[in-house]
């Protein structure tokens, strides 16, 4: 169960839900009443799904990555693309025809291991627009599509809500600069028409503050800092300067502006590289990137460099950290340079440019946003270490000697799950000393992402307090949830009587339930135990899968009767109820992952259903994804309910599985056969929406706050 001790407080291609309507038994087609399907800006295509055609040369090519906004093709090596220029773009699909539209011939990528030409629409109608999405949704139900990671045109993080505080105690003015410490600065000189400066936070006294990098500055300036979640600004006035060196004031006053995925500062050397799209002749422009983000970077231009502007398309080069290379498809969103300056910060809104680079740029990404904490699978023995300080294995009444029959699968899915970090990630907070936090997450559902084994260290011995290793790893696992374009809901599964999850979860359930994104449904956690043998089929009920009929009645008992975001996350709705694409990818990267609805019928009446869930074994110590939920569907359903529990046996014992989890959505389980049943406890399911969750962070980032130094 997911919880905080109370010790203490990365495809399957197939991302896009097809929206076909399947059911478990049988498919079915659209209704006009049926939702319609999401279709994503851009998606991935399969094969010679769509064709494109450029006026003026004689070979038509496959379309990689079409949106739109433009199309992506592979270079033939033959062909003298009109780089640069405005050509005539028409796109052949299922017989039809699209265009021709206007399109910027621009260099993608630069080859290091394979580029891509990028046809940029110029002017698309309005009627082009809707047959290209149209195409989409055709192309995603027939799974010839799968969205991309990343669009170039979803909303930044600067255009997104932002939240402004002004802080002026200088105890915390002192920590929170303390804090930014290595990170780079961006310096806005008082003087009309001065260039904006790149410096360094190198150390914080009691009253003064020293900077590396600068040069000549001697005036009054406004320096801006991206730290861990927030942008900080404020005013200085350079006291002593040598070179290279600038000594300051401690500010008066800090204005914290915060913001969801927000661009933070990078500590270390990183450097971009990129062909001008008008200069294509000249050498590759060189750009120190200055902060960074999962959708968008900021680079410092040098002296001498062709002069960018906004809307211009880039295609970026950046080394991954591990002798590789990350290509990048970009978009200049501001160009800041004072009249007459030498150099200038660019602002760029980035996505990767071939699936195989998606994963580079997770990585790296996390890798300078996070610096304490670790994305991957590593310190699997360390792990286990872990949840037992941390009292993980004492909760909801369990032992720690319960879990050893699992560690086995545990330890095994702790490495597989770099194979898949699209479905499983695993968040560690270290130190000095080793691990101090963990935070998991996986991806159960179509759009919906669950953290879950949550465990801190109780006491340790590094410099690192028990308020950031929680800051930490929370922050790392809503922005890695929030990386995925399907991503439309985060649940927990949170023990009901643990005082973090009260003051995070279920407290900020209270403070925002007005907004109907976020929900913390009761239920009660039953360990249910299968006996050696199926239990007896004799009884009133016959016991079999359900028909779409009976599906059908099912979902609309919970339409009825259960909250939209329990339904809708959960996917226990038409379309999605059979788990199809998500069952596809978790059987792709060799996970188990099934679904089926079981049903109790009287005289062949549907009385009660129950919906079994199987996962991979050793995803979750206390095998939350290996579950059934029970519902009755009319009046005395509720005596069908025990009958159906022994038909679960039954499933998981076919399975292969002994035990699984019940959970109570309606309360505790009146039960009387052979099964054994483990009462765990009150928990909440806790659930809220994608639009929710920055202001989330924003609640654990108040939540977690250092405490101010003792007098």
């Amino acid at each position: 169960m997911t919880v905080a001790p109370k010790v203490g407080l990365e495809q399957d291609e197939r991302w896009a839900d097809r929206g076909d309507g399947e059911v478990l038994s049988t498919e079915r087609e659209r209704s006009r009443d049926d939702p319609p399907a999401e279709v994503p800006q851009a998606c991935w295509l399969d094969g010679d799904a769509v064709w494109l055609r450029i006026e003026g040369l004689d070979h038509a090519h496959p379309v990689a990555l079409l949106g739109a906004m433009g199309a992506w093709i592979e270079p033939d090596y033959r062909t003298s693309f009109p780089f640069g220029s405005v050509a005539g773009v028409r796109l052949h699909l299922r017989g039809a025809e699209i265009g021709p539209l206007p399109a910027l011939v621009v260099l993608q990528s630069m080859g290091l291991r394979g580029p891509l030409v990028g046809l940029s629409f110029q002017e698309v109608p309005a009627r082009a627009a809707g047959q290209i999405r149209d195409a989409l949704r055709a192309l995603v139900d027939a799974g010839a599509a799968r969205a991309a990671a990343a669009s170039l045109f979803r909303p930044s993080a600067s255009e997104a809500g932002q939240v402004r505080e002004i802080i002026d105690d200088p105890r915390r003015v002192r920590d929170i600069l303390s804090v930014l410490l290595r990170k780079k600065g961006v310096v806005r000189r008082a003087a009309e028409g001065a260039p904006s400066m790149c410096v360094m936070l190198g150390e914080v006294d009691a009253g003064s503050v020293r900077w590396f990098g600068a040069e000549g500055w001697s005036e009054s300036a406004a320096v801006e800092i991206a730290g861990h979640s927030s942008v900080f600004r404020f005013n200085i006035r350079a006291e002593r300067v040598r070179p290279g060196e600038v000594v300051s004031a401690l500010p008066v006053r800090v204005e914290r502006v915060r913001q969801s995925l927000q661009q933070r500062g990078v500590e270390v050397e990183l450097t971009a590289r990129f062909l001008h799209p008008h200069w294509l002749h000249l050498p590759p422009v060189e750009a120190e990137v200055v902060d960074v983000s999962f959708s968008s970077l900021r680079l410092a231009l040098g002296a001498g460099q062709p002069p960018l502007e906004s809307r211009l398309k880039l295609a970026l080069e950046l080394p991954d950290g591990d002798d590789g290379v990350i290509h990048l498809k970009g978009e200049v969103r501001s160009v800041d340079a004072g009249e007459g300056a030498s150099a200038a910060l660019c602002a760029a809104r980035v996505v990767a440019a071939k699936r195989e680079d998606e994963r580079r740029w997770l990585r790296l990404v996390s890798r300078i946003l996070h610096a304490t904490t670790y994305g991957g699978t590593a310190w699997q023995v360390e792990f286990w270490d872990l949840f037992a300080s941390s009292g993980y294995f004492n909760l909801s009444g369990r032992r720690p000697e319960h879990f050893e029959s699992i560690k086995p699968s545990f330890m095994k899915m702790a490495q597989r799950a770099a194979a898949a970090p699209h479905l499983l990630h695993n968040v560690t907070c270290l130190s000095e000393h080793g691990i101090e936090g963990n935070f998991s997450v996986m991806k159960p559902y179509h759009g919906t992402w669950m953290f879950h084994q949550l465990a801190k260290r109780p006491k340790s011995a590094s410099n690192l307090s028990s308020r950031q290793v929680l800051r930490d790893i929370f922050t790392r696992c809503c922005e890695y949830a929030l990386a995925d374009p399907e991503c439309r809901w985060v649940i927990v599964y949170a023990e009901a009587h643990v005082a973090w999850n009260e003051r995070s979860f279920f407290d900020f359930a209270r403070r925002h339930e007005a907004t109907g994104r976020v929900l913390a449904l009761p239920f009660r956690l039953m360990g249910v135990d299968a006996p050696p043998l199926p239990p007896p089929a004799d009884g009133p009920f016959e016991i079999g899968e359900a028909t779409a009929a009976e599906q059908a009645a099912l979902l609309g008992q919970l339409c009825a009767t259960s909250p939209r975001m329990f339904t809708e996350a959960l996917d226990l709705v038409p379309g999605r109820l059979a788990l199809g694409p998500c069952v596809e990818r978790w059987r792709s990267a060799g996970l188990d992952r099934e679904r089926a609805v079981l049903v109790a019928r009287q005289g062949g009446e549907p009385m009660a259903a129950a919906v079994v869930e199987l996962g991979e074994l050793g995803t979750n110590l206390f095998r939350l994804l290996d579950s059934v939920r029970l519902f009755p569907l009319r009046p005395g359903g509720d005596a069908a309910l025990g009958p159906l529990l022994d038909a679960a046996c039954g499933w998981f014992l076919r399975h292969d599985r002994t035990s699984f989890i019940h959970f109570g959505e309606r309360g505790r389980l009146t039960y009387a056969g052979p099964a054994s049943l483990n009462d765990l406890g009150e928990g909440r399911l806790w659930i809220i929406a994608r639009e929710l969750i920055p202001e989330f962070v924003e609640h654990v980032y108040r939540l977690t706050e250092p405490k101010p130094p003792k007098r």
